[in-house]
């Protein structure tokens, strides 16, 4: 079961400290929601139904976590954007707003306590935390300011607008950094311990290193350092493999960079010489079409080439399918919680 001392070795991992136990960790939240038969909309809404899913979850596989992260879209429904709300799927856009300024005049900072599904997101926090205690780091999310303008504008206009109308980009910028501190300090008083912080869009996969130096990285840092000066722990998430990239993010004031599948982490360990703690890098492919011996031995291996120096927690590169192999998971979290939870090399 989890234990009373994961924050302890959380900030051990994360500070080059030997942790009495490496905390086990899987961005397993959709898989759990669908074992647990809760739909998309009732995750979104119904906080009774998504607790007891997440608690059941940390019950059932004995991970160090429990996450409330039902969308991207929690904190920006109430600037505008229309959205649909479908049972089966996760609620999303209907269309983006305008990239323009007389958008951006009209935005305010929303009351979390008060506005659309800020308050339920926030009472799911509240009781997971209730109920959980501190065996577990319960987790919320927030996206970075640069992937935010992409939430709401679209990526398309994102990447256009950076070349035809910088100076709009940075406005906005300005106003998504006190838009994100304020949602995430809202999620940090009512009991998260651990924030992600996602910036998918300043990524190999969509920008250039420049513009990603030039419009990214500089807003997310002042993000992170605010919610971590106020006693929340960040990790960086913008499934990067590159690493030119990796070697950017490394520099943020987080205290963990989550790595994206597709490269061996041993060797981006080496290749940063940087103190970041590295999270995440298993395939969660494997985990849908492997078989149990071939995620076993991926895991074990995992965890035997990056664990020796400290300054590294398992978890998986991007989310869990909820169409996952029950087994395969369960086989995941057996081996590092055999592993991690033996003394480190």
């Amino acid at each position: 079961m989890a234990y009373a001392k994961v924050r302890d070795d959380f900030l051990a991992c994360t500070s080059g400290g030997m942790p009495a136990r490496m905390p086990v960790f899987s961005l397993s939240w959709e898989f759990h929601q669908l074992q647990a038969g809760v739909t998309e909309r009732q995750a979104r809404l119904d906080v009774a139904k998504t607790v007891a899913c997440q608690v059941e979850a940390v019950r059932k596989y004995d991970e160090d976590w429990a996450i409330i992260f039902p969308d991207d879209y929690i904190e920006f429904e109430p600037l505008g954007l229309p959205m649909r709300d479908d049972e089966g799927h996760p609620t999303m856009p209907t269309a983006y707003l305008p990239f323009e300024r007389e958008t951006l005049r009209r935005f305010r900072i929303p009351d979390a306590k008060q506005e659309m599904r800020l308050p339920i997101h926030l009472e799911m926090l509240r009781r997971l935390k209730d109920q959980l205690g501190d065996s577990v780091l319960v987790m919320g999310r927030i996206a970075a300011p640069f992937s935010t303008l992409g939430l709401i504008y679209g990526i398309e206009e994102l990447m256009v607008g950076m070349i035809t109308d910088p100076g709009l980009v940075n406005d906005n910028l300005k106003f998504f950094v006190d838009h994100q501190i304020a949602f995430g300090q809202a999620q940090l008083d009512a009991g998260a311990d651990l924030l992600w912080l996602g910036d998918c869009c300043a990524s190999s996969k969509f920008c250039s290193l420049d513009y990603c130096c030039r419009f990214a990285f500089d807003d997310a840092a002042e993000v992170a350092a605010a919610l971590s000066g106020s006693g929340g722990l960040l990790i960086y998430h913008a499934c990067e493999n590159v690493l030119p990239y990796l070697a950017k993010e490394a520099q943020l004031p987080v205290h963990a960079v989550n790595v994206g599948e597709g490269c061996c982490l041993t060797e981006v360990r080496q290749a940063l010489d940087s103190p970041m703690c590295l999270m995440g890098n298993l395939d969660p492919m494997l985990l849908r079409d492997g078989s149990l011996a071939e995620v076993a031995e991926a895991t074990e291996r995992m965890i035997r080439e990056s664990r020796p120096g400290g300054r590294y927690i398992f978890n998986t590169g991007e989310g869990v399918m909820c169409n996952s192999s029950p087994a395969n998971v369960a086989a995941m979290l057996d081996t590092v919680k055999r592993l991690a939870r033996s003394p480190a090399p």
